[in-house]
């Protein structure tokens, strides 16, 4: 189809380098002391990350969809953070983001345990949010070793 992009494929590979970058700028620049993960995706991440620098991870979610199917204009919690990130150093990390919609909120929850200090990492940067830490951009839409189709950048996914 003409004027359609071509996917940007990131195999395993890629992945433990992007990965690495970020867990190596984030202990230098920030050291947390857990890291969030957003799921789906950011678990993932987060739990790579966190493997690298020696540190705890915990997961939460958010969603926008209900039995797959996109039925929320605006992600909802779905699993929570808890108050055992009072007080910590916080990296919350997600796979990509293009609005930041998901790190907002997600930030807005962990902001209820008083935590020292938030900050955000994704592996890919899609869009106009400009997270703390990015190891890549892409416009394009991006397939993750662990997905067989491409994040679409549309206005109904989670970022």
């Amino acid at each position: 189809m003409p004027g359609q992009v071509e996917p940007r494929r990131i195999g395993w590979p890629e992945y433990s380098r992007l990965c690495q970058l970020i867990a190596d700028r984030v202990q230098k620049e920030f050291k947390p002391g857990e890291i969030v993960g957003i799921a789906r995706g950011g678990v993932i991440v987060g739990a790579t990350v966190a493997s690298l620098l020696k540190i705890d991870f915990f997961p939460i979610k958010f969603s926008r969809k209900l039995s797959e199917q996109v039925v929320r204009k605006h992600p909802k919690m779905i699993v929570p953070p808890t108050a055992h990130l009072e007080g910590k150093r916080i990296l919350l990390v997600d796979d990509w983001s293009r609005s930041g919609e998901t790190i907002k909120a997600a930030i807005k929850e962990i902001n209820k345990f008083h935590s020292e200090e938030i900050a955000s990492a994704v592996l890919v940067r899609a869009g106009g949010f400009q997270p703390d830490y990015y190891a890549t951009y892409s416009q394009a839409p991006v397939i993750f070793p662990w997905e067989e189709e491409p994040h679409p950048l549309t206005e109904t996914d989670e970022d």
